[in-house]
């Protein structure tokens, strides 16, 4: 039996959470990840809407695996080390993403909330309309609290878009009536939680 040397154990570990987690924070940044409450016991739950429905959570097991050759019996060197961390860290951020798209996508289809861009094609009216059709939080300054996540294209194309409208008056007094009008209903929102609570 080969001998355990606890400190240099408890390095390697601490090296490779490092590594693991840095590289899933560049795919799925720890400000995009959703609040979670842990479940402690069993392998079921649910969470009730805004609407009083009862849904059951689906919980689906997730995994990601590397695997290094070992057969010419040499150890792994820190370069190789570090580069499985981060591939298990990339592929954990890709499996966290999937499961956070098809719960949108899910969502989406039951609510009918969707904008249909064209591909290279992003118009004023389309992010407006992305704008005005979901509700929006604020932070106890005012500042938005949503996040507009794309995909790697349509982020691209909607980041170029915003610089060519950022002198454009007429839109953006209409993103400012939108964004002021969202304010109000999360006031009101506000103080119905409030007299509830």
């Amino acid at each position: 039996m080969l001998p355990v040397f606890p400190k240099c154990k408890k390095l390697l570990d601490e090296e490779w959470s490092k590594h693991v987690f840095a590289a899933k924070a560049e795919v799925f940044p720890y400000d995009l990840h959703p609040p979670v409450l842990p479940i402690v016991e069993g392998k079921r739950s649910d969470y009730q809407r805004r609407d009083r429905k009862i849904v059951p959570l689906q919980m689906k097991l997730s995994s990601v695996s590397t695997s290094i050759d070992t057969s010419g019996g040499a150890g792994m060197t820190i370069e190789k080390f570090r580069e499985k961390a981060r591939e298990l860290g990339e592929g954990l951020g890709k499996e966290m993403w999937k499961i956070v798209i098809s719960a949108v996508d899910e969502a989406v289809t039951e609510t009918g909330y969707t904008v249909k861009v064209k591909k290279g094609n992003l118009t004023q009216e389309d992010v407006l309309k992305m704008f005005d059709m979901v509700e929006h939080n604020f932070d106890d300054v005012g500042n938005p609290t949503q996040k507009l996540v794309l995909g790697a294209e349509l982020g691209a194309e909607f980041k170029k878009r915003a610089e060519d409208w950022s002198s454009d008056i007429r839109f953006n007094q209409k993103l400012k009536e939108i964004k002021e009008r969202k304010r109000l209903e999360f006031d009101e929102r506000e103080a119905r939680r409030r007299l509830v609570d």
